[in-house]
């Protein structure tokens, strides 16, 4: 299971507080991914290249996850909208926008 450790203290901070404002909604959020080494990464992006994907994965050294700018989000898909849109209100990207529903980004 991912954890929020290895993220840039704002990203930590900020979803910490998602989750949070998720669990007082009843809503139902897991984090699956946080800060990935380049391994993985490869091995993310090989997988989403063959097809075996359902989620878009960047090219290793461009992905945001490898600086801990980034996690992926689990939740029903109104969930993941209604939390992208608040994330997007606090300043963050959501990967929604560019069809990446379970990304969460600064």
């Amino acid at each position: 299971m991912a954890t929020l450790r290895g993220l840039h203290p704002t990203l930590r901070a900020g979803i910490a507080r998602l989750q949070r404002v998720a669990r007082a909604n009843g809503i139902r959020v897991r984090l699956t991914s946080g800060r990935r080494s380049r391994r993985v990464q490869w091995r993310l992006y090989r997988r989403y290249l063959m097809g075996l994907s359902a989620y878009p994965a960047a090219v290793p050294g461009t992905s945001k996850h490898e600086r801990g700018l980034a996690v992926d989000l689990t939740a029903s898909p109104e969930a993941l909208e209604a939390l992208g849109a608040l994330w997007e209100s606090w300043g963050g990207t959501w990967g929604g926008r560019f069809d990446d529903p379970i990304h969460f980004e600064i």
